[in-house]
This record gives structure tokens, sequence and C-alpha cells, in this order.
């Protein structure tokens, strides 16, 4: 049997239905079939709202050239009957004419003259149906600008600027956009960025923007230094034009901002995300711009020596950059090449060249997500300064100097020298003498632990009369065997060597004392392997070390610190706060006495956990700032991302350090990245960041954060992992994507399902429902609610059970016009709810006061607005019932308006509302004085009384006074 051709009412329905399709080549075919459909039906209505309909999908879309035929056909209609337009097809009409104009200028197979011709029907039909010229001119510039006609462009903007906006112009913020442009195009970077301010601040916003203002603004933002701003445009414009195909050439803006600011492995991801698009032909002046960005990408990974790695599918198999990138410069040279031909000029060429050209603007701007492993994290610049004091030195042997006398600080940069000596070496630039080969031995050891080179370097010590680093060296043999599992009488002999060795050194030897102690602290660490026993509390001989050695502070300083940590740890472990605090203390203070501010950091940014941990926010901030700025010297990634996470933590706990908060942690992910730390450290900073993004109003960059990050913390444990998915949940509430936040509330719930104690899985259920029920899914909502109240039953949470109760009864009503069995159901709910909280405890009496108050304005809604009254002539039995429900109300909010008068002036503006409510009931059951009573009397005692709230609260129930009377 053939299915029946669709009525005119059935196609226009899905074109409506195909308006709100994701934009792209299956809203354009279907777009398609209904013009086919309607065509059938003979009705010329019907078929001008499916050629609407069929211009639109083009519009959003790759295929953006092909709305020429549809508008053609469109003009005819009009030009046959124009007074078969409504108003609104009508507005419709000559506003697609700017689509067509700028479709025209896509296609270089247009002719110029067609578009000049064009231009000039435009301008006649617009003055016809009386326009401004505005329109009509940017129109003009946009052509102008395309050929390069910079006079005619110079004088078509200006002319466009000073119209007059209609109802033809171009949405304020798309204007805005252009018109920034425009400056930007002329190298005024202040000037577009003030331009766009309205529509980058959100104040002006349409379905494109500010997706691609924000893209634009990138390049402006970084060459002016404002790299913050950069950063959360990038963040908060590629998550509202990912996978959207009209906006390719905003994609490739992201594209580009990446790989010219350190973010090559970021950029790298986008185009994977849009490869599929690279071979889409409907709009070629789209596909350039995307194209545009993704050269300038691929040429900085071949200038990275990166050339031969896979980056994306293109015609068929996967390319690698190199190969990528010579498709792509071929097929963009060729398209430019088309539009000069057309234009006759070589602008587009010229700006094509200018842009694949670009010197990257930064060596590094952190983003904050996680980075790609396709592409290495270059080190924070503060890196690049760490050897300064040997930069100028060119020698081996000024090196070697310097080399020494870092080691014998301590100093984090030594080995940053001896990797220049090695170079050096390598080079041929010097020979070696045997005391350097001896120090490079164990500098290579040192970098890639090994028994065999710690023992190759103990021997070439010994050759070459240093028999100091060979006792140092032979304690490493000793650790790093220790750790390879070798059994304990091999570890045992190892260690009374190396004990000898420092032993047997001259009494006069400055670093014998060092030594014996270093044996010393070594065979305490090492003592569970040596003596076999697993639950020693090494306390006392930690004690016994730093006594022993307290009179030579100066040549052990580090240890005594080290010492000090281990029994500041111990004392922590046992929750001895005190010891542990001062023991921190002094740990941090060694290494400043000695004037090795590097060595305090680690026991400063314990003790600011600490401090934490123990309520005292202000110190532990003093404690981790400390540490932020004895830091300064160290070269280690890892503990450059410590020291700032640990800052992080402290700030973001205090209300109004968010930001700064965001600022470190922000630093912190950067610095794991660099040190491969991305899944460890690196997500827990990331964690902490989107939290700070979050609360300072940046959700989408909290969002976009803490995706990249969710696979990582996923695999922290169960508490982070529920933490980050409910973090993440708030973050997409708060962008009102309420379907993807309720399924990161239900994953949570689910991992948080086996748990002792069920309140966070039944919280978790609460806001899922929440979303579930804000996003139109009643049903999936109403299962989620259940749930929660199963378990709030179960953790004998009485509040909360009677909340997500009131919430279900909401639920079960929810409509125009919901049917009498839902109300009772609502009504029962409601009556659970209040059965929950039984009791006279203030925070149950709340609650009873909150359910009378909402029951009663869920039996009145929808039975009257704020104008009816009961008139005369209404439905006997239905007016009884109206009257019947509006006392009920009333005596619900007296109640309630009651208990919240008791619980005293916190809950004045509950007490208000009910009182209102009650006032304005009353006026309806026919009883207006009374009502007015009741609110006249709460009037004249917050006028006498001192409450706090009440000034602010007066001048609005005066105007309700004056409203009822």
């Amino acid at each position: 049997m053939s299915t029946p051709a669709p009525t005119p009412a059935e196609i226009r329905q899905a074109v409506q239905e195909n308006e709100h399709a994701p934009n792209g080549l299956l809203r354009n075919a279907r777009a398609e079939e209904l013009v086919a459909a309607a065509e059938q039906t003979g009705d010329r209505s019907v078929l001008r709202t499916a050629l609407f309909g069929l211009i639109k999908a083009y519009e959003y879309s790759t295929e953006r050239g092909k709305m020429l035929v549809p508008f053609a056909r469109l003009m005819r209609e009009w030009d046959q009957d124009p007074s078969a337009f409504d108003s609104m097809d009508t507005y419709y009409f000559h506003w697609m004419f700017k689509w067509v104009t700028s479709g025209m200028l896509s296609l270089p197979e247009v002719p110029l003259s067609a578009m000049e011709g064009w231009l000039v029907e435009m301008e006649r039909r617009y003055r016809l149906a009386g326009f401004t010229e505005r329109a009509v001119r940017q129109a003009e510039f946009d052509l102008a600008d395309e050929t390069g006609d910079q006079e005619r462009a110079d004088r078509a903007f200006a002319a466009w600027t000073a119209a007059d906006r209609d109802r033809m112009a171009n949405c304020h913020a798309c204007e805005l956009n252009d018109q920034g442009h425009h400056w930007y195009a002329h190298g005024d970077d202040e000037k577009a960025l003030t331009v766009w301010e309205p529509v980058l601040s959100g104040r002006l916003s349409c379905q494109e923007e500010p997706h691609r203002t924000l893209a634009k603004s990138l390049i402006p933002l970084v060459r002016l230094g404002r790299t913050d701003e950069a950063r959360a445009h990038h963040l908060r414009g590629y998550r509202m034009a990912r996978g959207n195909e009209s906006l390719l050439p905003t994609i490739g803006l992201h594209i580009e901002f990446c790989a010219l600011t350190g973010n090559e492995g970021r950029g790298l991801e986008i185009l994977s995300e849009h490869a599929s698009h690279l071979a889409a032909d409907g709009n070629p002046a789209a596909q350039l711009q995307l194209y545009t960005g993704v050269l300038v990408l691929l040429g900085r990974l071949a200038e990275l020596g990166q050339g031969e790695q896979p980056v994306a599918a293109y015609e068929g198999r996967l390319r690698t950059a190199a190969e990528l990138h010579g498709l792509l410069e071929a097929e963009a040279a060729r398209i430019a090449v088309s539009f000069d031909e057309r234009n006759g000029s070589t602008v587009v060429s010229g700006r094509l060249a200018d842009r694949v050209g670009s010197a990257p603007l930064l060596g590094a701007l952190p983003l904050g997500v996680r980075p790609s492993p396709a592409v290495a994290v270059p080190a924070p610049t503060a890196a690049v300064r760490k050897e300064a004091a040997a930069a100028a030195i060119t020698d081996v042997a000024g090196l070697a100097a310097e080399a020494r006398r870092l080691r014998t600080a301590g100093h984090p940069g030594t080995r940053a020298v001896w990797n220049r000596i090695e170079a050096l070496i390598r080079d041929g630039a010097e020979s070696v003498d045997s005391l350097l080969a001896a120090e490079l031995l164990e500098h290579a050891a040192v970098r890639t632990p090994s028994r065999e080179g710690f023992e190759a370097a103990v021997a070439a010590y010994r050759a070459a009369g240093e028999p100091s680093r060979a006792a140092i060296n032979e304690v490493w043999v000793t650790v790093i065997t220790a750790q390879q599992g070798a059994d304990a009488e091999e570890v045992r002999a190892l260690l009374a060597t190396a004990a000898a060795s420092a032993d047997a050194l001259d009494p006069a030897d400055p670093t014998r004392v060092r030594r014996i102690a270093a044996v010393d602290l070594t065979r305490i660490r090492l003592h569970t392997i040596l003596s076999g026993e697993r639950e020693t509390d090494l306390g006392p001989a930690v004690e016994e070390f730093v006594a022993r050695y307290a009179s030579h502070p100066g040549d052990v300083d580090d240890l005594l610190a080290d010492a000090e940590t281990m029994l500041a740890q111990r004392a922590w472990g046992a929750h001895d706060w005190a010891p542990a605090e001062a023991l921190l203390t002094s740990a941090a203070e060694r290494g400043l006495g000695a004037g090795r501010p590097w060595d305090a950091v680690e026991p400063l940014g314990r003790r600011a956990s600490l401090q934490l941990m123990l309520g005292r926010a202000g110190d532990a901030e003093e404690s981790a700032r400390a540490a932020l700025e004895h830091s300064a010297e160290l070269t280690d990634p890892a503990e450059l991302g410590a020291v700032r996470l640990s800052l992080a933590e402290v700030l973001y706990r205090q209300d109004g350090k968010e930001a700064e908060a965001a600022e470190h942690a922000l630093d912190a992910a950067h610095w794991f990245d660099a040190a491969g730390d991305t899944a460890g450290a690196g997500a827990m900073a990331r964690l902490v960041l989107a939290q700070a993004y979050g609360e300072t109003g940046r959700a989408a960059e909290a969002a976009e954060v803490l995706e990249s990050a969710l696979p990582d913390l996923l695999e922290h444990g169960e508490e982070e992992a529920v933490r980050a998915r409910e973090i993440l949940g708030n973050q997409l509430r708060e962008l009102r994507d309420l379907r993807a936040a309720a399924e990161q509330y239900l994953l949570a719930a689910e991992i948080a399902k086996g748990w002792e104690h069920p309140v966070p899985q039944a919280r978790l259920a609460t806001m899922a429902a929440e979303c579930l029920a804000g996003a139109g899914l009643a049903d999936e909502a109403e299962q989620a609610y259940v749930r929660a109240l199963e378990l709030w039953g179960g953790a004998g949470e009485a509040v909360q059970l009677a909340r997500a109760m009131r919430s279900l009864a909401w639920l079960k009503v929810r409509g125009d016009e919901p049917d009498e069995a839902a109300v009772e159901v609502a009504r029962g709910l409601m009556d659970q709810a209040l059965d929950a909280v039984a009791g006279d405890e203030p925070e149950l009496l709340v609650e009873q006061a909150r359910t009378w108050s909402q029951l009663a304005e869920l039996i009145t809604d929808g039975l009257y607005n704020d104008d009816d009254e009961v008139e005369e002539g209404e439905d006997e039995e239905g007016e009884a019932d109206g009257a019947a429900v509006r006392r009920e109300a009333v005596l619900l909010w007296q109640r309630a308006a009651e208990v919240f008068g008791g619980l005293g002036p916190v809950f004045l503006r509950d007490r208000a509302q009910c009182v209102t409510r009650l006032a304005w009931t009353e006026r309806e059951l026919g009883r207006g004085a009374e009502g007015a009573r009741s609110l006249r009397e709460l009037v004249e005692e917050l006028k006498a009384s001192d409450t706090e709230g009440a000034g602010e609260l007066l001048p609005q129930l005066e105007q309700q006074l004056k409203h009822l009377s």
C-alpha cells in the first residue's frame, strides 16, 4: 500500500519541526523533500513556506550557495503576486536578499557583474518597500572588501554605519561583528575590540553570536597582551561553535589561535573533531577559511619536527601533517585563485598567504584543558631563567666550576649546567680530565638512575682522587640496589661499605660529617628492608639522628630538615597537630637559615596543607605563599606545579579568592603537563581550576576544562569521580544544558550507589530529577524523584524527603490543564511531605509552612488568574468547587504565615508572600475587605518595627495594598 501524500497542514508542521533540527546535510535533505511535497499539493502558500524553510536550512550549513535557486523561485512568486505574501513572509522575503547577496560572494563561479546587478536590484526593492539603505550599503561594503576596492569599501562602510537601523538591518550583534572585523583588518586591534565589546560581554547576541566574534577576538587579544581574556574567549567560544557546520570559519580561527600560542595539541584535537568537514564543497569561502586555520597549524607542526605525525583522515585515508599540508595548501590556493579571477584582484590569495605565514604569538599560553599527548607541552617560560647564572659562561672549565658551586649549595639548577657541559663535550669543544669524566658519569646516573651507573662513578672518583664524591655515590648505590629489591644481606653490606668510606675520610675534609650523616639517615630510611620489620616506629631513631647532628647545622641542614619532616609526618599520622606543625616550621627555617630557600618549599607546602585541614585558612595561605616565593629557583616542573596547586587549593577554600585560585591552578596544570603528569596531579589541578571558574561565573570555561580532565579524574577513586561528575553537572546546569547535567548527576549517583551512607546518592538523584524536569523529560524525572525519595527516607533525612516530595507533586501537575487525578496524586504527596516533617523543631516547622504554602499554590494553580473573580452566572457546581478550593487555600496560607511569623525575621519575606496571596484570594472570594485587613495589619506591624528587611518589603506591600483597595 502506498503512503498517502502529506496534507498542506502536515507539510507546514514538518517545515516547522525541521527548523529545530541540527544544522547540516540531513536538515537540508529534509527541507528539499518538503519543497517537493509542497509542489505536489498545488498550494502556492505551502510551497512558499517550504521554500523559506529550504533557504533557512541552506543558510546555516555548508551548502549555503544552493539557496540561490530556491530564492529565485520565491522571487518569481513575489513578482507574480506580492499580495499573496502575508506580513511575515514579506519580511522574510526581503530579509533573505541579504543572505543571497553574501551567498553569491561565497561562490567564485558567480560573475562580478551578476553580483553588481543583484546589488542594484536589492537597492531598488528595498527602496520600494520603504527600508533604509543600511542593509544595502553593508552588502556593497562586503562586495568591495572582497574584491579589494578599498576606496569603495571605505565609502560604503561610512554610509552603512551612518544610515538608520531598520527592520532590514542585520541584527545588532552581527553588525558589530562585521564592523569590528573592518577595524581588525585595518590593523586597529583596540578599535576592533571596542566595537565588539557589547557582543563579547553578552549584552548583544543571536543564533551565531557571540560565537563568531569570540573567535575573531582571539588574535587581537593576544597581540595586546590580554591573554586571560583570549583564553576565556577560546574556551567559551569553541564550546559554542563546536560541531556547527555553519561556523567552519570560526572553527578555523580557533585552530589558528591554538597553533600560534603553543597549543598545537589542542589544535589537533579540534581538527580531529571537524576532519569530516575538510572535504565539504558547498561553500568555498567557508572551506577556505577552515583550510587557512588548519594550514597554520600544520605549518607549526612541521616547524616542530612533527611533519610525519598522523593527524586526520582526508580523501579516504589517514594523513600525516606533511601530507595533509601539501593537499590542503594546493586546494586552498586553487580556491583563492578562483576568487581572485572572479574579483579581478589578488586580495583573497594575499590574505591567505598573510595568515598562513603568521609567526607564533606566544611560546605557550596555558589553556587549562588537558593537552593532547600527540604534541609535547612546552615548559612555561619561567623555566628559561633557571640557567641565567651560567648563561654567559661558554667554556667547559668555567661551566664545570659553576656546576660544582651549585652542587655544593644543593641548587636545583645544577643539572641544567651539567647538561650544557655534556652538550659542549658531545660537540667536541674541549677534552675531559679524569675528575670531570667522573662527574659526568655521576650526572648520567642521577638523570637515569642505575646501580651500574653509580658504581662506575664511584670507581671514576676514586681514580681521580675524590674519595668524598665516591662515598656519596656509594650511598646512592645502596639506595638504588634496595629499591630494585635486593636481599637485606646485600643492602647491609653495601651500606657498611658506604659507612666505612665516609668514616675513612680525612677528619679535615669539610664533607666528612655530612657523608657520615647521609649514611646514618639512609640506614634509618632503609630500616624496614634491613630488619625485615614492617611496622617499625622509626620516630626514636630519627629523633636520635636530629639530636646527634644538631651541633653540626651548617654541614647537614638539609638532612636535619629531611629528618624533621619525617617526624612531622609521624606526628601527623598520630593526630599530634601541634608537634607536626612545629617540626615542619623548623624544617623550613633550616633551609632558609642555610641560604637554601628551595629546601623550605616542601615543608612549607605540607604545613599549608595541615593548617588548611585544621580550618586555619589564613595561616595556610601565608604558608603557601611563602612556599611559592621560595620556589623561584626550583626547576623541576612537578615541584613547581605542586607549590602552585597547594596555594590554589588554599585560596579556593576562602570566599572571594576564587579568581586568584584559578590563576594558580591554571599555572599548576601547565607545570604538571610539562612534567608529563597530566593524568595525576595535572587532573587535580584542573579540578580545582574548574571549581574556581564555576564559582566566579565562568561556567562554560569550567565545563570545557573539566570535560577534558574527566577521563583522568574518574581513575582517581570513587570520591574524586563523584566529585568531578557533580561539579561538571553543576556547570552544565548553569549553562542550561539540562539533559547533559542530569546525565552527569545520574552517573555520579551510580558510582555512589555502594557507599555506606545514602545521602550523596540521594542528593545526586534529586539534582538529576530537577534537571530532567527542567528539560521536559517528565517520566525520567519522576523515576529519579522516586529513587531520591527512597534514599532520603532510608537516610532519615526528613527535610530533604519533604522537599523532594513537594517537587514530585509539582511535576505531577505540570502542564496547562492537569487532570483531576493528577491533582489528587499531588495533594497526596504534599500530605506525605507534611507527615515526614511532623514535629516542633524549627527546621521541621519551616518545611511544614512551605508545604502548606505550596499546597495552596498547587490547588489554586490554573483555577484563576489575578484578575478573575467569582462571577454570577457561573456553573453552580463549578462555582462551589472553586470557592471551596479558594477557602482551603486561604486557610493554608494563613497557617503558613503564622508559622513563618513565629520563626523570626529571617522568614519575613516568606510570611509576606503568604499574606499577600491570602489577601488576593480573599478578594476573589468576594471578601476583599478581609484580605486587605490582613495585609494592612502586616504593613502596620512592619512600620512600627526595626526588623531587618522590613524597609525593603514595605513599598512592595503597600503597592499590593493599594491595588487591593
